[in-house]
């Protein structure tokens, strides 16, 4: 896989699950850190290994006014940074779930986990494991919304 076609990749893989932006469910939280994962574990063509930090995820979670609202966020981002080029910009490609922000979501506070160092299993668990990441697990809640970026920095 290219870093440029990753987010066609999965945003492929997304739908192949039936998960629709569109009509989001609270199942679809789980079904999104699923695919994800098996989204982390392809491979990607000219990216630094892991062990030099260019290929990892990121799990974070909090609330913020991004986008003009305070509103929940759990985020899933797999990072990439060019092998061999020193100028190349590092790629990030997020999968973020948003709710709206509430007494209960603002409790859970802000946090996040890389992948660095751990397996992708001992990652997902431990990601799954964080406040806010556990709490958007639990389904109770139906996401707003789901927004999938790729972006250099």
């Amino acid at each position: 896989m290219l870093i440029l076609a990753a987010r066609d990749i999965l945003v492929s893989m997304l739908a192949d699950a039936g998960v629709d932006p569109d009509t989001m469910t609270s199942s679809d939280v789980r079904t999104i850190v699923d695919v994800f994962r098996g989204f982390a574990a392809l491979p990607v063509d000219g990216v630094a290994p892991p062990e030099e930090d260019g290929d990892g995820v990121l799990a974070q979670f909090g609330t913020h006014d991004f986008r003009g609202r305070p509103e929940f966020s759990a985020d899933l981002t797999r990072q990439f940074v060019e092998a061999d080029d020193e100028d190349a910009p590092m790629w990030q490609l997020s999968c973020t779930l948003y709710w709206a922000a509430g007494a209960e979501t603002d409790g859970l506070g802000f946090g996040h986990l890389w992948s660095f160092g751990k397996t992708l299993d001992e990652f997902f668990a431990e990601a799954g494991a964080l406040h806010g990441w556990a709490w958007a697990l639990d389904g109770l809640d139906a996401p707003q919304d789901l927004v999938i970026t790729l972006e250099a920095l």
